[in-house]
């Protein structure tokens, strides 16, 4: 397996508005103080995913973990306090995952997929979790494949980013950052880092908080040009 190289996070953000994921529209719901404000990405979350293969060999499912960055752990988490013990209440951070969910429906839930060349639909998500880690948020949550995907025909890839950029969202530095639970004897993977033209960055950094397709033919977002690719290969 072989993990991306070359990773970037922004510096920290001051958040004064309403968040991405809070907002119900995530195209430009997070605002900036400063010139950060004109630059992508403003926040970040590091990714972990347990693919979840069925007794015939296929993938089932992605098993995701989302891991805020503090700045927005800190405004999405602020008044959930309410015993005073110095950590949001769990009944609080249950309604915060309902909202979370209800938000990135619309967008896929920031992942997509293709099997044998041709796009994967999902299902809708389940067995989802919202936790602290220390001073950061966790969001895990269950995306069924609508029909298992066999690597072994034709092979098997995702993606999970935020389409405007305004998160970036890379696998966890730390290794698991993916598994393979229950894959047949000999699968393995491969994490392959985005390599935009200077053109995508120079994009990314104009863009305003509105923009979400790449101008031109094709109809890209910019989240997909700076987004990494998992590759599934069994044999």
């Amino acid at each position: 397996m072989s993990a991306a190289m070359g990773r970037r996070r922004p510096g920290g953000p001051v958040l004064l508005g309403g968040s991405v994921l809070l907002g119900g529209a995530l195209v430009g719901a997070l605002s900036l103080a400063g010139g950060a404000a004109q630059a992508h990405p403003h926040a970040w979350i590091d990714v972990r995913v347990e693919l979840q293969f069925d007794a015939a060999g296929a993938v089932a499912s992605l098993r995701q973990t989302w891991l805020f960055d503090p700045y927005y752990t800190v405004f999405a988490t602020e008044g959930m306090d309410a015993d005073g013990d110095g950590r949001p209440d769990p009944d609080q951070l249950a309604e915060l995952l309902a909202v979370h969910l209800g938000n990135l429906e619309e967008y896929g839930y920031f992942t997509a997929a293709s099997a044998a060349g041709e796009a994967v639909a999902f299902g809708a998500p389940s067995g989802g979790v919202n936790a602290m880690r220390g001073d950061r948020l966790e969001m895990s949550f269950l995306l069924p494949l609508a029909a298992p995907a066999d690597p072994a025909a034709g092979g098997f890839s995702y993606r999970v980013y935020d389409p405007t950029y305004y998160i970036e969202m890379l696998h966890a530095e730390e290794p698991p950052a993916v598994r393979l639970l229950d894959a047949p004897a000999g699968c393995d993977y491969r994490i392959e880092p985005a390599n935009p033209a200077p053109e995508a960055v120079g994009l990314a950094a104009a863009a305003d908080r509105s923009q979400r397709v790449v101008p031109g033919p094709g109809g890209a977002t910019i989240g997909a040009l700076f987004a990494e690719t998992v590759t599934v290969d069994c044999p």
